[in-house]
């Protein structure tokens, strides 16, 4: 049975091993990127800027990162402003090499020019000062490039030739856009035709090490695929040591390169540098040259062309000029030109290349028809046919196997999942850092994503939370609220019984009210008729009073005539009794007289004494009437000054009743007002108890709509 067992394994089970290590050794490829878990906040920033979304794993605490599905492109270094993502070189196994004793020799990009403010040949004499035994302008291996391309399209005339200097867009289209792989240049990178044209043209150097000084950290990935270089040391590692040991630069002498000067292949690190080195060559090449850099674009460009290529509608241009970085090499991850204005950085190159173009202008006639001759001919020297040839590996058999490319239903159940039921749910918003929704659902389905990261899922979410919350909240709330209101049920009625007993005594009272006000008007009016009466006997009362104090007048007069009436009859008494006296004299002298004579003198006597005694008697009689009449005078004197003392006291107080009679008016007048206030105000406050009556019955029923509501909530 063993036997069989180990049979199996060599004939059938040990090859499949071989072929698969084989496989993943060809397809897997090394990291050039590290997250640093303690600084990465999830913030999903590095998943926005992705080009390819799926290298990056969202559904943890961080974003991590997978280094197989990654293109080096160092797009999430720059925009994490929290230093999570770093990018990783050989900086430090060179440094600690050069100090072994270790032979290397350098191949230096030409974006040195624009990283290192044009002090690109002090760099030589720095690398030279630690221990680099040579260092090689990599500008050169890019003429070397363009005559690669040239001759390449020149035998073979290929629909189209994609250019492949920059090894991110080259791992883009090994992962993800596989069938653009023909289209791809057949030719080395710079960097490799000058690593190969060291090894070929150098064998003083063949036992050194070749450390490539480089913008790029995704250059490492193109030494492994070629299988030579061994370093990848980048601008911003010297940079950053340079810092640390407190130097600079401009110390170091400036050192030429070791190897033949370019001419205007030194902008190759600029956008379009390839294709304004092949205009040396072909004038019109700019017509037949699509240039584009920057991400997306270029990538949104490829899967254009991909798209036109299977249509046969396409595609347009014989050469793509392409770079991943908007700013070229001269931008590139592994510098610290990122951020920094597009002129200025360009300018230094284009210093360079008037410089290096100078090197190779004719100073005379003769010079000038063989100028071309002359760098065709040092070109010659340093190519060889099939030297610098390049093949590409078909990655995309790794990104399958990682990746599942999910069916519709399973994107709609993820969708019906996050609550995306409708087109309004499908918000495409880019908050989770994908393109859209669906790419999102992708990601989830791959367990490279959670549906917690999706801003639509987690608002619904918490709604649903809150909407449980509630429920339970209702639940608890439920039975002490049913109770209150039931309660309040029977005060709301007892309220509304109240109401209307109060709006009925409102009412009565208003009736009331009105009644009385209504008789303080009949007062007033009767008040008003009475004070014109106190007035009238007033004004009687004062006449009255006048008239008294005129008979009082004359009965002083009259009293005053009975005076002198009394004094007259006084005299006459006094006349009489002298009369008498005279009569008595008379008859005295008439009986001394005689008989004869003497009686006429006693007649006239008598009658003179009978008269005396009728006048005396008279007189007494008057005098006795007058005494009465004097002392019914005085009294009438006297009743008529108590009379008039009272008409004064009657005028006085009819005054009082006056004065009185018109406060009383007055007042009665503001009550009357008051009245009218008051009744105005119990109508107002009668029609607000008719509103809170119909409104307590609203509520009523309110309360019991509400309490069936509660009982809904109950049921739900």
């Amino acid at each position: 049975m063993l036997g069989c067992i180990f049979l199996y394994y060599l004939l059938v089970l040990r090859p499949i091993l071989i072929n698969l290590r084989g496989f993943m050794e060809n397809v897997t490829m090394r990291p050039i990127i590290k997250v640093l878990e303690d600084k990465c906040i999830n913030c999903h920033r590095c998943i926005m800027v992705c080009p390819v979304k799926m290298c990056n794993n969202g559904s943890g605490a961080i974003v991590d990162h997978h280094s197989d599905l990654c293109i080096g492109c160092g797009e999430c270094i720059t925009v994490c402003s929290h230093g999570a993502r770093i990018g990783i070189d050989d900086f430090d196994a060179f440094m600690a090499d050069l100090k072994k004793g270790v032979k290397i020799v350098a191949i230096v990009a030409p974006a040195a020019a624009a990283s290192f403010e044009g002090k690109y040949l002090e760099l030589n004499g720095l690398l030279k000062s630690l221990g680099v035994k040579a260092v090689f302008d990599v500008s050169f291996g890019a003429e070397l490039t363009v005559k690669s391309y040239l001759d390449y399209m020149k035998k073979k005339n290929p629909l189209t030739v994609i250019s492949q200097p920059c090894p991110t867009l080259v791992s883009f289209i090994e992962m993800y856009r596989p069938e653009l792989i023909p289209y791809l240049a057949p030719a080395d990178s710079p960097m490799m035709h000058m690593m190969k044209a060291i090894k070929k043209y150098y064998p003083q150097y063949a036992d050194c090490k070749i450390a490539a000084i480089s913008p790029c950290y995704s250059k490492r990935r193109e030494f492994d695929a070629c299988g030579i270089g061994d370093y990848n040391v980048t601008f911003n590692s010297l940079q950053d040591w340079l810092d640390r040991t407190r130097d600079t630069i401009t110390h170091y002498k400036a050192e030429d390169y070791d190897n033949p000067p370019a001419e205007r292949a030194v902008l190759f690190s600029s956008p379009g540098g390839l294709m304004r080195t092949v205009q040396r060559y072909d004038k019109d090449i700019n017509s037949k040259t699509r240039k584009i850099e920057g991400s997306p674009e270029v990538y949104h460009y490829m899967a254009y062309l991909s798209e036109a290529i299977r249509k046969s509608n396409g595609p347009v241009f014989k050469l793509i000029d392409c770079l991943n970085c908007a700013m070229g090499c001269n931008g590139g991850p592994g510098t610290g030109n990122r951020g920094k204005h597009l002129d200025d950085v360009e300018y230094l190159i284009e210093q360079r290349q008037m410089e290096t173009r100078k090197k190779y202008q004719p100073k005379n006639i003769f010079q000038k028809l063989f100028a071309r001759n002359k760098l065709e001919k040092l070109l010659d020297k340093y190519w060889e046919e099939g030297l610098y040839s390049r093949s590409y590996t078909d990655r995309s058999a790794i990104f399958k196997q990682m990746v599942i490319d999910p069916a519709p239903q399973q994107i709609q159940a993820v969708f019906t999942r996050m609550h995306k039921t409708g087109d309004s749910d499908i918000l495409n918003c880019g908050a989770c850092g994908y393109r859209n929704c669906e790419q999102m659902a992708v990601a989830i389905i791959n367990g490279l994503n959670k549906m917690e990261n999706c801003r639509h899922y987690v608002e619904i979410e918490k709604s649903l939370q809150n909407e449980e919350a509630v429920k339970k909240q209702l639940n608890t709330v439920y039975d002490h609220t049913l109770e209150e209101m039931n309660k309040n049920l029977g005060g709301i009625s007892a309220l509304s019984e109240n109401i209307g007993e109060t709006a009925n005594h409102v009412l009565s009272s208003s009736t009331a009210i009105e009644q009385m006000v209504e008789n303080t008007r009949s007062i007033h009016e009767t008040l008003e008729q009475n004070a014109q009466t106190v007035l009238q006997l007033n004004e009687s009362s004062t006449e009255g009073k006048n008239r008294l104090h005129h008979i009082a007048e004359l009965i002083a007069d009259v009293s005053a005539q009975s005076d002198t009436l009394i004094e007259a009859c006084s005299v006459i008494g006094d006349i009489a009794e002298q009369t008498s006296i005279l009569g008595m004299n008379a008859a005295i002298e008439a009986a001394h007289a005689g008989e004869a004579v003497g009686r006429g003198f006693a007649v006239v006597a008598s009658e003179i004494r009978k008269l005396a005694d009728i006048s005396n008697k008279q007189a007494a009689e008057i005098a006795g009437s007058l005494k009465n009449i004097k002392i019914l005078i005085d009294n009438s004197k006297e009743s008529s000054g108590h009379a008039e003392q009272q008409f004064d006291t009657m005028v006085s107080l009819i005054n009082t009743v006056k004065n009185e009679e018109l406060h009383i008016n007055n007042a009665m007048e503001v009550q009357s007002n008051g009245g009218n206030q008051v009744i105005q105000s119990l109508n107002e406050i009668n029609s607000l108890i008719r509103k809170v009556k119909e409104e307590s019955a609203s509520l009523l029923s309110s309360s019991e709509l509400i309490i069936e509501d509660i009982r809904g909530l109950k049921a739900m």
